[in-house]
């Protein structure tokens, strides 16, 4: 015969039984690092402060195309009385100035590429759209060359010095924290590691899920469907939902209804030493649900059943230390319950409390399209779709409940969220106001 129900538990107790298990466990992985290249960082956490190797930018640089000047030399220039000066070469982007004749002094300038290093002796950049370049022929003076074409520049406007430079670590200073330990690193905080030559960096090891479906009745998608048979739906939905809390699923396949199936099911989780365990199906209260004799043959049961719809029938345990989460079978159900007490756990062993907590799915406050009738007496989670009406206004979506059943497949292809209804509250009425969590973005 089947596992009975252990106990009936309020559904804020189970909430506070995982969130102090979830503490317990965030302390644990955290001091758990792995290496990355900088092509696989994004998303992961960082699980050190990380420091620059070096000044940004290395060397002063030009921010404008334009002319390195001695900014003295430009003090008077006048759109009617310009400065003219002497071009004594050219700096692209790329190069250095190592030539002595790119050494700027009094009456000369260079000109120069945005991002070229600024050469020796000059300490501003003269736009190129407030100069104008030309040639001038010589005169011959104390046995100059008469006739020399010289290229010059007049400037028309002033430059202070400093102006158009960017100086050597005014950007980031050698030794200074570039990104805090435990910070999600995002293009923005990839793209500073990349600056300043960071390849690899130290994150956060991601939680790894073992992942089971039960049930006689499931088929591989893919395999042949026969009669009577159907296709497993929660592989899917739950290897993706773990993916979307950061955390690493690994299915492990399905296990018909036998104990000995289950049981190796979970021999093998333990086996490949995965953070977490969670097995669809088989926890309801009746013949052929055996997951509860399985885990207490390994461990102990800490919850089986919750006062909750739907999701009933939601188990916790714990084997060697490790997290077992019952889900139910259908999949509806799976999803909410993994929403509500499975993805809060994983998002916080991955981060820490604090963070796990902001990363709490998203709510909205919209209207109730239609009066909702909840089921007295339990704790109801109301599948609803999300209608945005026309012309906009203030609170300008609306929520249709979902009446085609938990069971059904098509009920979680039409959900964009749930309705939480407290126990003891049995109708919201048309054009009420309620919060909606969200399994999708708006």
């Amino acid at each position: 015969m089947g596992k009975q129900f252990l106990e009936i538990t309020e559904k804020e107790v189970v909430e506070r039984v995982i969130a102090d298990l979830s503490a317990k466990l965030a302390k644990k992985n955290v001091a758990e690092t792995e290496k990355v290249i900088i092509g696989e960082a994004l998303g992961r956490i960082a699980s050190t402060g990380i420091f620059s190797p070096l000044n940004i930018p290395p060397f002063d640089r030009s921010t404008m195309d334009g002319y390195a000047v001695v900014a003295s030399d430009t003090f008077y220039s006048a759109e009617d009385k310009p400065s003219s000066l002497i071009i004594k070469g050219y700096i692209q982007a790329g190069e250095f100035p190592s030539h002595s004749h790119q050494y700027v002094e009094k009456g000369y300038c260079v000109g120069i590429s945005t991002g070229a290093p600024i050469p020796k002796g000059a300490n501003a950049v003269v736009k190129v759209e407030n100069a104008f370049e030309y040639v001038d022929v010589a005169m011959a003076v104390e046995g100059g060359e008469k006739g020399k074409k010289i290229k010059k520049v007049k400037i028309y406007k002033p430059v202070a010095p400093a102006e158009n430079i960017m100086l050597l670590g005014s950007d980031i200073k050698r030794g200074e924290k570039i990104v805090r330990n435990g910070t999600t690193l995002t293009p923005r905080e990839t793209g500073v590691l990349a600056a300043c030559g960071i390849k690899e960096v130290f994150v956060r090891k991601k939680p790894s899920v073992a992942i089971v479906s039960t049930g006689n009745e499931l088929v591989a998608p893919g395999d042949h469907l026969v009669p009577g048979k159907i296709y497993d739906v929660n592989a899917q939905t739950l290897n993706d939902s773990v993916r979307d809390t950061g955390c690493v699923p690994l299915f492990l396949g399905i296990a018909r209804d036998s104990l000995e199936e289950i049981s190796a099911k979970m021999k093998e989780s333990l086996a490949k030493s995965v953070d977490v365990i969670i097995v669809s199906g088989g926890t309801s209260a009746g013949v052929g649900d055996l997951l509860p004799t399985a885990i207490e043959e390994f461990g102990e049961i800490i919850v089986h059943g919750v006062d909750i719809k739907p999701g009933k029938p939601f188990i916790l345990g714990m084997i060697q230390g490790k997290p077992v989460f019952g889900l139910p079978g259908n999949p509806t159900s799976a999803l909410i319950t993994f929403n509500l007490f499975v993805a809060p756990l994983l998002r916080t062993m991955l981060r820490d409390y604090e963070e796990g907590e902001r990363r709490k799915t998203k709510r909205i406050k919209v209207k109730a399209a239609l009066r909702i009738f909840s089921e007295p007496g339990r704790n109801e989670y109301v599948l609803v779709n999300l209608v945005k009406m026309k012309p906009p206004e203030e609170e300008n979506f609306f929520a249709y409940p979902i009446l085609s059943g938990s069971g059904a497949i098509t009920t979680l292809s039409k959900a964009d969220g749930y309705i939480f209804v407290e126990k003891g509250r049995e109708i919201i009425e048309e054009g009420e106001k309620v919060e909606v969590e969200l399994f999708i973005s708006l």
